[in-house]
């Protein structure tokens, strides 16, 4: 065996070899700076060592001459190929190197001039104790031969067997023996037999970790003889707070700390790994640790400011002042520094936030309110400069969209994560409120400066902008190729919402997207933009169908359009061939490809309807249901390209106002006015705060009345409550609506690979649910992935009642990732899953994990268990909605085998409630009975409901749980 000779160095000497040999392999050539020769001993001992072949570098060392080194260096420094060389050059510094032959090698080399002091502190860092090297750093002359001496002969010393043991293993080693649950021991904490195997460990921690006696003394619980677990402590406490202080801003305000200025860098990176090491091995031990070490220093917690804490948080405080800082930059339309300590947060991967859910989506609202700030800050250019409806349609499609998608997505968030147990919640919820009011200050400037702009150049755009001739200028064209077309007419669907579903939608293989604006026919109401959309022009003018007010279609020659089956007719007529399929939106998601080749196989144009969109808005809690459409869409778009379908167009018949929390209404004179953003009069009558437009001047036909629109984002007051989602007005948000189109050149496939999902529940978190699952691929399957799909999209979904809607909350770390209502799952990587239940009735329910698009083939997986729906419904002073008969039609009680359990839940479901004797006479007799409520507690994972049990007089009685009923009661008591 080869003997290796570097270990005759000695340690200072093998620490400077390890720091040349670094710089040699980073930059080949090591111009070596010796200005005090104080490094030649240890240069000549290097050249014998690449003389016996123990280096893999070249050393040259000046000597006699600078005309024989260059002579010496000639061979090597010649040639294309960079030779690995280190040059010591004895005598010279920066300065006088410059004045040599060897100035051109110098500036192309790594210059290298390491202090003794500095080599020497930095060698002995984490061997031996701080006050040790301080101690020899004081003494005498400083040498090289010296200090290796000293260093041999401190490691040499020892007072316990363990010393040596304990220098070869890592802090992080060592507090992991430490902490061996009880009663077995470590390897290491099983040799301490008396107070010179402790006094070997912390002698260890101070060398390695900069340890002071008086942090020890100070952090060490009141015990006789300190125990394992206790000396894990008062290391690990040290290391946070060496972390925190080194990750401070400021210096440290506690004079206890002050002991971690000045520590080497080798410490200080000890103590971070350390500190690292125990949030990710051992996270209860470092909570307990990090709230203790916490207590010790009340003055920091006290004066710390956000300002002045790092990326880490190493204590809870530093959480808790970050997020309160956080707000507060809310409140002061700071969105800069918000966006800035949330996104450290959320990123980051803080264990704070790791450990306590609410804490996450706290930070994360913050996260999403500071950003819609920031897109309003980027917006705030007026659009009264614009000249003409293009730039209008450009400035809102660059500026005006991001602040709509910014305040959707806020309000999606607020919906599925804002509840009382949040960290500061009434703080939070008014910064909430406070962001809604920013947004409509927002969106009613340019509403005003839009309607002053429509009423000074015209409400209708150019031909090329409007709504009436997308049919003939988009769609009909790409009737001239043989492929199939597929137009998408979805309800309510907003520009931002194209434009974030075209981004799921711009890494497809060989498809050319496009996405234009144009502006929605007035009034923006489904009856006049569904119809419009439809080849119902003639001459550049329509004729609508007017009655009591309100348009109900166009005329389009013997016929009038007015509703989907109508609108088909004239799209067909237009566009010819054998047949033209109208399906709805959930059609197309709930059948395969195959399914849909059979029925699109001869037709030039396929019709896909939604309104998904629109009815949940107007349902009142279209938040929870905006991402679960979109991927429904993607969906369906991928399997009619897999269909054949190649050419696609994605369009809206007006877009809406999000008003959650809003409540701006306009007087008229009177509460009976028939929609909230419009009215159409035959008078025309102009008052203030409205906008007025004649009929005939939006190019429709034998009219004569006048539309009449809020100025701003305001609604008309019809004396009801105002919903938080409305159309039919002139805003821009309802008014520009997308034409998204992709041109697909080549057949999906290539991707033959399947995916299952693995997947169980664990315990709730607040009102969350939790689940951990993983994406895997299926094994022994002869299969090609072209795509190489490392990413898969991951929904959940209700199989059983589609009338429930899920809310994917967070992802709370990992590769994985909650992107639009979905996890982009990392496949063979476990992700963890935070989310709600929201359905029209408190029930409990089945689940299952699925792919929501068509990119992979990934068979669906069921959850074990039920989980609990939380009711959208809010009761009104009168009446319960959903009471025991509408919840009893929406059991499925498969799950039991036995009919008496079956009976018992029908019977809750209808009734309410139970006594025991009722159950007795239900099951048959008392046995059956007892044993039914031994197995009680077993039976409710499966329950399709909570049931409680309450002792009244004396009886027992089995009484379910609706949260809906429960609160009506409590008002009706009011």
């Amino acid at each position: 065996m080869k003997s290796n000779l570097i270990e005759t160095l000695g340690p200072i000497s093998r620490h400077l070899e390890t720091e040349l040999r670094q710089k040699v392999r980073r930059h080949n050539l090591v111009i070596w700076l010796d200005a005090d020769g104080a490094y030649t001993d240890l240069a000549g001992q290097l050249t014998g060592l690449r003389a016996a072949g123990e280096l893999t570098y070249e050393v040259f060392t000046l000597r006699d001459s600078l005309l024989e080194l260059m002579l010496e260096l000639e061979p090597w420094t010649s040639g294309i190929s960079p030779k690995s060389m280190v040059v010591h050059m004895p005598g010279f510094n920066k300065q006088s190197v410059r004045d040599t032959p060897l100035l051109e090698m110098y500036l192309a080399g790594c210059k290298f001039e390491p202090n003794l002091s500095t080599t020497i502190a930095d060698a002995a860092a984490g061997k031996v104790l701080p006050t040790q090297i301080d101690a020899y750093l004081a003494g005498t002359e400083l040498s090289l031969a010296d200090a290796d001496h000293w260093l041999a002969s401190m490691l040499g010393d020892t007072a316990s067997t363990l010393t040596g043991r304990l220098r070869l293993v890592t802090t992080e080693t060592l507090i992991d023996d430490l902490l061996t649950p009880p009663p077995a021991k470590g390897p290491l904490s099983s040799q301490i037999t008396g107070e010179d195997d402790i006094n070997a460990i912390w002698e260890r921690f101070g060398a390695a970790l900069g340890l002071p006696l008086l942090w020890r003394d100070q952090a060490m619980p009141a015990t006789a003889t300190p125990t394992p677990e206790a000396i894990a402590f008062v290391a690990s406490s040290w290391a946070l707070s060496v972390e925190y202080v080194d990750d401070l801003h400021r210096a440290p305000v506690d004079p206890r700390l002050s002991a971690t200025s000045g520590l080497a860098a080798k410490l200080v990176e000890n103590c971070r790994a350390l500190a690292e090491h125990l949030r990710q091995r051992h996270p209860d031990f470092y909570t307990r640790t990090a709230d203790e070490t916490e207590a010790m220093l009340p003055d920091e917690v006290e004066q710390a400011r956000p300002e002045d804490l790092g990326k880490i948080d190493t204590f809870r405080f530093e959480e808790t002042k970050m997020l309160s800082g956080a707000i507060n930059a809310l409140q002061n339309a700071d969105w800069n520094a918000a966006v800035d300590w949330a996104g450290r947060r959320i990123q980051d991967d803080s264990f704070w936030l790791n450990r306590e859910a609410t804490r996450r989506s706290a930070w994360l609202l913050v996260d999403d309110a500071a950003k819609l700030g920031q897109r309003i800050a980027e917006a705030s250019v007026s659009l009264s400069d614009a000249g003409d409806f293009s730039t209008i349609l450009g400035r809102y499609a660059n500026l005006g969209a991001p602040v709509d998608r910014a305040h959707r997505q806020l309000e999606q968030r607020r919906h599925a994560l804002l509840g009382p147990r949040l960290p500061d919640f009434d703080r939070l919820r008014t910064c909430l409120d406070s962001m809604r009011e920013v947004w409509r200050t927002w969106a009613d400037g340019w509403a005003r400066d839009f309607n002053v702009f429509c009423s000074t150049h015209g409400f209708l755009p150019p031909p090329e902008l409007q709504q009436r001739n997308l049919f003939d200028q988009v769609v009909s064209p790409m009737m001239d190729a043989k492929a199939t077309t597929a137009l998408f007419v979805i309800d309510a669907f907003r520009y931002e919402m194209a434009a974030e579903l075209m981004q799921h939608m711009t890494g497809e293989r060989l498809t050319s997207p496009r996405l234009d604006a144009r502006l929605a026919e007035l009034p923006t109401d489904t009856s006049v933009g569904m119809n419009a959309l439809a080849p119902v022009v003639r001459d550049g003018r329509m004729k609508p169908q007017i009655t009591n007010g309100k348009i109900g279609g166009f005329h389009a020659g013997e016929y009038r359009v007015f509703d989907p089956e109508t609108r088909k007719r004239a799209m067909h007529d237009r566009v010819g061939g054998p047949t033209c399929p109208l399906l709805k939106l959930q059609e197309v998601v709930d059948r395969d490809a195959t399914s849909l080749k059979r029925s699109i196989a001869r037709a030039k144009l396929v019709i896909v309807h939604s309104q998904e969109i629109d009815t949940a808005g107007e349902a009142g809690f279209g938040p929870a249901v905006f991402d679960s459409v979109t991927k429904n869409i993607r969906r369906a778009w991928r399997l009619l390209r897999e269909a054949g379908v190649k050419q696609f167009v994605f369009t809206a018949d007006h877009g809406f106002l999000l008003r959650d929390g809003l409540d701006n209404v306009q007087w008229r004179g009177s509460k009976v006015i028939p929609d909230r953003r419009h009215l159409i009069s035959p008078i025309a009558v102009d008052q203030k705060d409205e906008v007025r437009v004649p009929l005939s001047d939006l190019g429709y036909d034998d009219t004569d009345g006048h539309l009449i629109f809020p100025m701003t984002t305001a609604a008309f007051d019809k004396g009801k409550r105002l919903g938080t989602f409305v159309h039919g007005g002139n805003s821009l948000q309802e008014r520009i609506i997308p034409v998204l189109t992709l041109s697909h050149r080549a057949d999906i496939g290539g991707n033959t690979l399947k995916y299952q999902i693995h997947g169980q529940s664990f315990a709730a978190v607040g009102d969350m649910h939790r689940l951990k699952a993983t994406v895997r691929a299926m094994s022994e399957q002869p299969a090609l992935d072209f795509s190489s799909h490392r990413e898969i999209e991951i929904a959940v979904r209700c199989p059983d009642n589609p009338a429930v809607t899920a809310e994917l909350c967070y992802v709370p770390d990992g590769h994985s990732k909650l992107i639009g209502g979905s996890v982009m799952a990392a496949v063979d990587e476990e992700f963890e899953l935070l989310f709600r239940l929201r359905g029209e009735t408190d029930v409990r329910v089945e689940i299952e994990l699925y792919h929501p698009g068509a990119e992979a083939d990934v068979m669906a997986r069921m959850i074990e268990g039920r989980f609990a729906v939380k009711s959208t419904i809010v009761p009104s002073k009168d009446v319960i909605p959903d009471g025991p008969i509408a919840i009893k039609s929406k059991l499925n009680l498969e799950q039991f085998k036995d009919v008496g359990i079956r009976r018992f839940y029908e019977h809750l479901a209808e009734h309410g409630a139970m006594t025991e004797t009722e159950l007795v006479t239900l099951l048959g007799n008392p046995r059956r009975a007892r044993q039914f409520a031994s197995k009680f507690d077993s039976l409710a994972a499966n329950a399709p409901f909570d049931v409680r049990i309450d002792m009244i007089g004396g009886v027992k009685r089995y009484v379910r749980e609706h949260e809906a009923e429960y609160a009506a009661g409590k008002r009706l008591a009011e």
